[in-house]
């Protein structure tokens, strides 16, 4: 077992009975919270154990949470842990199901007094309790702020509808995968055209938008033995099979043409010359009309070359004695393509090349040009995403290197177990903005997570980055992979019984804040919407008026 140490900043306190963790009183040695099993929870009491102990070892804001709030974890233990054990049904033994099903209430009203007041809006638990005795479970979904009044806000497809009409030169386009989805719209202001507007509702800008080109395309390295060649369908055993000569050396030639016909894309002068354009769009992200256009008109022709695989292709060949040598020269063009030239490759980098062009040609080519001069990005209704925008997007309105805010994980499995508060910097992009600009970013209680640290990152360059609207989501913490040294988890626990999902860092603002739970401070505060407001925006967006964009037109006019 760790020893009992409690690290507060740079000072080392000795343990003492009032820190010493409860779970001491019933383990003799620390129990990580992915080895727990479905039998290690035998009672409502031991669901409680269990839930109390994962938080004591990896939840990140139990100090503030002491401090500003005055929530004791292990005072919670104390009390609640015999409201639990007073459940007695957990087993199914002996009780009714109108019996499991009270105590199952009392269970989530218990667990809803504990978890309401945690302030780190990226956490939640889902927990399994037993219904009835047939076996049915249900689970119960737990929030910090469950029983909070919501802000009124505008949902995205309300905001994107409203403003698609009051853009100029309006780009907007929609992604969907197996796992995310994103929508961006942007334009200049239709009323104040030197005012560019910039929204979209998730951060996956990067692995939607980003256009990350090889050096070239279908060149196979010398020597690959996936390239298909005359000499080698020449000495296939297959072809040689073929006994009557006549015979042999028709299929022979007619496959060798096929050949011929499909190389003639990869070798044609269309095919080197994007290639040798590549270089060009790495050094500058510059995609000129031409490279489109040749890049349109290869992925026509790679979807269009000869159908090698199609039976059709060779019916007026094809006899019972030369079918054992099509199959084989069939598979051996599929590797040719797949595998030797990539095709596949080829076809996705242009696909992505062409879709991604209007973001790159109106946003980020402007941006970097200095041709935008006031720029509103909207963050309302942004739920965040993956911090891998910050390199690809945010730090194109970065101009100086500076620390946007601080982070620190858990070092131990102590409640109060931190590391210090480690500096976040951000860095200009290479392509990104000349000179500081006049940016507002809008932002209201949906707007989450990287949205609050980009926020963060903006503000941190100076007064020409100001936030306008409501305060922002206030989650503000890191999210992370299972790490069962540093705090966080978003496993599965006992079996399925919890489904946790636990930030691995805290955050504090330049201003020695955490406002996890309370939200980034906008500069201009503008009162959520009435339900009036909501309504209007949604059904009448043509005559609705949004008070905060009036407010960043207002703003941005001045300077």
């Amino acid at each position: 077992m760790k020893k009992n140490i409690i690290y507060l900043g740079l000072a080392l306190f000795s343990a003492s009975a009032i820190f010493n963790s409860c779970v001491q009183d019933y383990e003799s040695s620390i129990k990580e919270p992915t080895r727990y099993t479905r039998n290690d929870i035998k009672s409502y009491a031991d669901l409680f154990k269990v839930f109390w102990t994962v938080m004591d070892q990896r939840y990140n804001y139990f100090y503030e949470q002491k401090e500003k709030g005055g929530m004791d974890w292990n005072a919670i233990y104390k009390e609640y842990y015999p409201k639990f054990a007073a459940l007695k049904s957990y087993s199914r033994i002996g009780v009714s199901d109108a019996d499991m099903q009270a105590d199952a209430e009392k269970a989530r009203g218990y667990f809803t007094e504990i978890i309401n007041p945690i302030i780190d809006r990226h956490f939640n638990v889902k927990i399994s309790m037993p219904f009835s005795t047939s076996g049915v479970v249900n689970t119960y979904t737990f929030l910090g702020g469950m029983k909070e009044k919501k802000s009124n806000y505008y949902s995205f497809d309300a905001k994107f509808a409203y403003m698609k009409d009051r853009l100029n030169d309006v780009v907007f386009n929609s992604y969907s995968d197996t796992k995310d989805d994103m929508t961006y719209l942007m334009g200049s202001l239709k009323s104040n055209p030197e005012i560019y507007y910039f929204t979209y509702d998730s951060f996956a800008l990067q692995k939607f938008l980003k256009i990350d080109l090889a050096d070239k395309y279908v060149s196979p390295d010398p020597g690959n033995s996936l390239v298909l060649t005359p000499a080698a369908i020449e000495s296939s055993a297959e072809l040689n099979a073929i006994g009557d000569i006549s015979k042999r050396n028709e299929i022979k030639n007619f496959t060798i043409n096929i050949l011929n016909e499909w190389n003639s894309f990869p070798n044609s002068n269309d095919m080197k010359s994007f290639n040798s354009q590549i270089g060009a769009f790495k050094s500058t992200e510059v995609l000129s009309d031409s490279f489109l256009v040749l890049t349109q008109q290869l992925l026509t022709k790679s979807n269009n070359l000869v159908k090698y695989n199609s039976p059709a292709t060779y019916s007026t060949v094809l006899n019972s004695e030369n079918l054992p040598y099509i199959q084989w020269f069939i598979a051996k063009m599929n590797d040719h393509v797949k595998w030797g030239y990539r095709l596949d490759i080829f076809q996705n980098a242009a696909n992505k090349i062409l879709t991604s062009a209007p973001f790159y040609k109106k946003f980020l080519n402007p941006l970097h040009k200095g041709d935008i001069k006031k720029l509103i990005i909207d963050l309302r209704g942004n739920g965040g995403g993956y911090t891998m925008d910050t390199r690809f997007f945010v730090d194109r309105f970065i101009t100086k290197s500076t620390t946007a805010f601080y982070q620190r994980t858990k070092e131990g499995n102590g409640q109060f177990n931190y590391t210090p508060w480690i500096p976040v910097q951000v860095k200009p992009h290479l392509f990104g903005l000349p000179k500081d600009i006049p940016i507002v970013l809008l932002t209201d209680k949906e707007s989450y997570s990287m949205s609050e640290m980009s926020t963060l990152m903006l503000k941190s360059q100076g007064p020409h980055a100001i936030s306008i609207g409501d305060y922002s989501a206030g989650a503000t913490a890191g999210l992370g992979g299972p790490d069962e040294f540093n705090g966080g988890t978003q496993d599965v626990i006992a079996d399925g019984i919890f489904k946790f999902y636990i930030p691995l860092m805290a955050t504090k603002n330049l201003n020695g804040e955490v406002i996890e739970g309370i939200g980034v401070k906008p500069d201009i505060y503008v009162a959520p919407p009435s339900d009036v407001e909501v309504s209007q925006m949604k059904n009448s967006p043509q005559t609705f008026v949004d008070r905060v964009m009036g407010e960043a037109i207002k703003y941005l006019s001045g300077k």
